[in-house]
């Protein structure tokens, strides 16, 4: 995660003598910046200048070709010294907010516990929020720290093979980073209190699925048995989808500029394996007709939600593609099975970089909507 983030060495002036008196210890040298992080008194890049003894890139910050992981798509490099060690900085975020600071330390580690240590005596206390699976292959560590300043999470990744290449992360605010699917079975939230991490029975990871999977599981779930004739509103919070849905019920919501004419609505909101989506389905006054769902941020391209449903029994075809877009794809496809009544779903994809945003649309009444003009059928015009 830090490696693949970070460039090796940097041309930037040493900080001024003054600063490196103060950090003796590598430890100091770390908790320094990531405390004056958590106290910057603007989260814009300018005011990466307030965190003292580092020397900063020029502004503008650079624009990326494709976002980070973390969702940061403009990025400005630092570097700290002190006694001679060298610390690689790299702040990350949006055009104008920064949200992440990376800390990779080129000299002798310092040590997670002694970062922690030297956090405390600065007033910023630490609290172990996520950890490695107990035998598993990660090695990071993530603490919600608070104190003076606004909180934050420090990520802290152990030099490994006897190289000097320990690294830090501190993510602005109190929720954990987002994991890669790949990770999720790796590291657990069950870390036991006083940093303490339990025993392999104790744990469980944070997710033992991945995200398109659960997610391909809730759209079959939610799919009408043939046996009946649709949902009724107050089925759907038993439905196994995982959604939590406004408990007050639904209430008259107009969805035309959807182009859905159904008069009642129901917010809801849904985590799959750490993947957030907010969720709305509309309906008649007896009963849901549509579920719409879209994810609230990114992720890494390359999965097969509907291949999952598929191999979940439904078969799976595609019906209509929307208008030919550069960084969008709006395609309707058949769901049926001789266990569920037929319906449609649209899925559409958002595409930037390596990292995409994906929105589903779920007609359980097998309609599709209204054609547009500029729509397009199977192998018609790249329509596949």
């Amino acid at each position: 995660m830090f490696r693949s983030l970070f460039i090796a060495s940097l041309i930037i002036p040493a900080p001024l003598a003054e600063n490196r008196q103060m950090l003796s210890k590598p430890e100091d040298q770390v908790a320094a910046i990531v405390e004056a992080f958590m106290k910057r008194q603007s989260t814009d890049w300018e005011g990466l200048e307030a965190i003292p003894g580092i020397r900063w890139a020029p502004l503008p910050p650079q624009s990326l070709k494709e976002c980070l992981p973390d969702g940061g798509c403009f990025t400005r490099l630092g570097q700290s010294s002190a006694e001679g060690r060298t610390m690689n900085l790299m702040a990350t975020g949006a055009r104008t907010i920064v949200s992440n600071l990376y800390i990779r330390n080129m000299g002798t580690p310092a040590g997670g516990e002694a970062v922690l240590t030297a956090l405390q005596g600065r007033g910023v206390s630490s609290t172990l929020a996520r950890c490695p699976m107990k035998g598993g292959t990660g090695v990071t560590s993530w603490y919600r720290l608070k104190g003076p300043g606004e909180p934050a999470v420090l990520a802290i990744q152990p030099a490994r093979s006897g190289k000097p290449n320990e690294g830090y992360v501190v993510t602005a605010g109190t929720d954990l980073p987002q994991l890669q699917p790949n990770q999720l079975a790796m590291y657990s939230e069950d870390c036991g209190a006083g940093g303490a991490t339990p025993g392999p029975a104790a744990q469980k990871p944070v997710s033992s699925t991945r995200p398109h999977i659960a997610l391909a599981d809730a759209v079959t779930s939610a799919l009408v048995p043939s046996s009946a004739t649709g949902i009724a509103w107050t089925d759907l919070p038993a439905l196994n989808t995982g959604i939590e849905w406004d408990p007050a019920g639904p209430k008259q919501w107009n969805l035309t500029s959807r182009g859905d004419p159904n008069p009642m609505g129901l917010s809801g909101s849904v985590t799959w394996a750490g993947r957030k989506f907010s969720a709305l389905a509309s309906g008649t006054a007896q009963q849901v007709k549509v579920i719409y769902l879209e994810e609230l941020g990114m992720h890494p391209k390359g999965e097969h939600m509907l291949g999952v449903v598929y191999e979940r029994g439904i078969a799976v075809k595609l019906v209509r593609c929307g208008p030919v877009y550069t960084e969008s794809t709006n395609n309707w496809y058949s769901l049926t099975s001789g266990k569920t009544r037929p319906a449609m779903i649209q899925q559409s994809i958002r595409y930037e970089g390596n990292q995409v945003q994906d929105a589903y649309v779920l007609r359980l009444d097998g309609t599709l909507p209204q054609r547009e003009s500029r729509d397009r059928d199977p192998g018609v015009a790249g329509c596949r």
